[in-house]
């Protein structure tokens, strides 16, 4: 196998783990721990046993939640239903039945649904049987416009939040689609992504993409993570609070032709980040390890399973070589194959890929899975930390929001048509 592996070098390849650790010993920075009181109900702080294959202990203040063995990769009982309770979408009709990169579906209390189709620009309201009732927006520069929709969420309140990357800016909904207020957000983060608004209303980002290969004016080549911020904007064109520095995006960079390449390797770490209340879990992908951290930075828990088995095989690489180079035109093809093999890879795949949190406050994690594909299954962990299983969702089906007895999310037929779909979690006791 023409592949080599190789550890991310420096202070930002090293584990999650091992710099907070190095910063809780003393280094000044965000992510220095904060005691925390444990929460009733929740399992002990003190140590010891959590249940059966979970240990809970107590760390720098920090609370340390680890499942091991069939506590941490054991069946949930819970499933999804066989077929979707509700599919909007069609691939020939009407024009507002017509999806084109779906960025978000929300269930909101009311039963409605608000679904962002990124080709037209509109956030499209569905009634509860998915009859179509309205919309708002469209492509624009302009309040209540958007330029390219990258995610949407509900809440704090009976609002909707729409964040549009091209025009770095929050845009602010009525539950009822009316414009309420937008924030756009200051340049001192340059290049953001939405990861959800917290329970004061402020919202959270985080960086895709840092400064990259340089290191005191000189180019760093090889495999490379460099750092990236977790902050939260609260003012419109404000400085950013920032929550943490976390490894960031994966590159690898070569030079050619005297000047500095960079490129995304095969099974490349990125930043995995989402919102519930007050808490922001934050995970750098490199092992199962997810912090939990308060709006101000303070770290709450570290959420870990030490069992799972992250090994690439060279099985693994060739599906994923032949995965990349499917959509590479022919006459391109040996060229890219050639750039892809030159290329270092991790040591280990991906610990997880997304975040979601759902209506009862159980946090999911979605296996690791090279874009633009969905995660194959989810890892369900409880409030209080525990690993409570697995669930295998159906092909080629996104999820974007959980409730306590369906999942909503957009799948995508043999031809890549989009569908709005509602479906069932059964929970098996």
């Amino acid at each position: 196998m023409p592949y080599k592996t190789q550890a991310s070098r420096g202070l930002y390849g090293r584990s999650l783990t091992r710099a907070r650790e190095e910063e809780m010993n003393g280094r000044n920075g965000r992510f220095i721990a904060l005691t925390l009181a444990c929460a009733a109900g929740l399992i002990s702080c003190a140590g010891g046993e959590g249940g059966a294959g979970v240990t809970v202990r107590d760390s720098a203040g920090v609370q340390i939640v680890e499942s091991r063995g069939s506590a941490g990769v054991g069946p949930s009982g819970w499933s999804l239903g066989a077929a979707p309770l509700l599919a909007i979408g069609v691939d020939e009709g009407a024009v507002e039945y017509q999806f084109s990169q779906v960025e978000g579906a929300l269930r909101l209390p009311d039963g409605r649904f608000a679904v962002s189709d990124g080709g037209s620009r509109e956030i499209r309201f569905f009634d509860v049987d998915g009859r179509f009732l309205s919309s708002s927006g469209r492509r624009g520069d302009a309040p209540g416009e958007y330029q390219m929709i990258y995610a949407m969420g509900y809440g704090p309140g009976d609002s909707i939040w729409v964040f549009d990357y091209g025009n770095r800016r929050f845009t602010v909904l009525t539950d009822d689609g009316e414009l309420a207020r937008t924030l756009t957000l200051g340049t001192t983060l340059a290049n953001v992504a939405a990861v959800g608004r917290s329970a004061d209303g402020s919202f959270v980002v985080k960086e895709l993409w840092s400064a990259g290969g340089a290191q005191g004016g000189a180019i760093q080549l090889g495999l490379i993570r460099d750092p990236v911020a977790v902050a939260r904007f609260a003012t419109a064109g404000g400085r950013p609070d920032t929550i943490g520095l976390v490894p960031g995006r994966e590159i690898f960079a070569w030079t050619e032709n005297g000047r500095a390449v960079m490129s995304t390797p095969l099974f490349a770490h990125s930043v995995s980040a989402v919102v519930h209340g007050d808490a922001v879990f934050v995970g750098d992908q490199a092992t199962f390890e997810i912090g939990v951290y308060s709006a101000a930075g303070a770290l709450r828990r570290l959420i870990r399973l030490p069992d799972v088995d992250l090994r690439l095989t060279a099985d693994d690489i060739a599906r994923a070589t032949e995965d990349r180079l499917a959509g590479t035109p022919e006459a391109r093809r040996i060229m890219a194959r050639r750039q892809l093999e030159s290329m270092e890879l991790p040591e280990n795949q991906p610990a997880y890929g997304p975040l979601l949190v759902d209506a009862d406050g159980n946090l999911w994690a979605g296996s690791y899975a090279a874009y633009p594909k969905p995660p194959a299954s989810w890892r369900v962990f409880a409030p209080d930390g525990r690993a409570i299983g697995s669930l295998r969702m159906p092909e080629r089906f996104r999820p974007f929001q959980i409730g306590s007895d369906w999942v909503l999310g957009v799948g995508r037929d043999e031809f890549d048509v989009e569908y709005v779909h509602l479906y069932e979690l059964i929970k098996h006791e």
